[in-house]
């Protein structure tokens, strides 16, 4: 697929599958999205009170860590007017009904992520669908040794996007995607690899420009967080053999 009709497959099919950013909604006032914003953050700490509990002492605290670090990440983007489509280039304030319902729409997608670290699971594959909770989503069908995958992203201020289909080998914990596309023009090979480390899917990328925006990087510490309807299995399968993003 050339990068042109990539990024226009892109454009049509990966956006829908999360929440559309802040810019393209209508705005709440404050009391809507204060609200919005409490029950979010309620949510997201029964999760974290779960972790709490079911995490070691060691593991809870380096989580902590991490969890910093989220938070930070959310606060830069939902303060910031590129992300929000506020006017200005001045961080916007807390009690903003803009900064309040951007900061609501990350807070939904780390709630998934911190309850699916530590739940229990009895699934012997990786099919499923992971999060990284910063914005990066790939969906996995696992078969004979092989990881079938279809990866999507949206991040930074400007909502760059970021896709991906094809197969890695498999063989757990390890997986290893390499690929050079049809562009014959090409002098790189794209790698990506998959790592599984108890309940996280940590993915790097080699080279992956040619299928992302400039921020729009595959890399994360990805957590299941759903199963996969067998219909969504299909199109997953498909989009592996063909490298083709699906339409959705």
């Amino acid at each position: 697929m050339t990068p042109s009709r990539f990024l226009l497959a892109l454009i049509f099919s990966i956006a829908p599958l999360w929440q559309s950013v802040a810019q393209d909604q209508k705005a709440p006032n404050l009391r809507e999205a204060k609200a919005a914003f409490d029950q979010a953050d309620r949510a997201l700490n029964q999760a974290w009170a779960e972790a709490k509990k079911a995490l070691t002492e060691t593991e809870f605290n380096l989580f902590k860590e991490d969890q910093k670090a989220w938070v930070a990440h959310r606060d830069y983007l939902a303060r910031n007017p590129l992300y929000t489509g506020e006017e200005g280039t001045d961080e916007i304030s807390l009690d903003t009904p803009a900064y309040l319902s951007a900061a609501a729409e990350f807070t939904e997608m780390r709630t998934p992520w911190l309850r699916g670290l530590v739940r229990e699971s009895t699934d012997e594959t990786l099919t499923g669908e992971w999060t990284d909770s910063y914005g990066g989503k790939i969906e996995v069908v696992e078969s004979e040794g092989q990881l079938h995958f279809l990866i999507g992203c949206i991040r930074g201020p400007t909502s760059h996007l970021g896709g991906m289909a094809g197969i890695a080998e498999w063989n757990t914990p390890i997986g290893w995607f390499r690929d050079k596309g049809s562009d014959s023009s090409r002098t790189d090979v794209t790698n990506l690899s998959f790592n599984l480390d108890g309940k996280k899917l940590t993915l790097i990328g080699a080279n992956t420009s040619y299928y992302h925006g400039a921020r729009a990087y595959f890399d994360g510490d990805y957590v299941r967080v759903n199963r996969l309807s067998d219909k969504r299995k299909a199109q997953v399968l498909k989009a592996a053999k063909s490298g083709d993003i699906p339409e959705q």
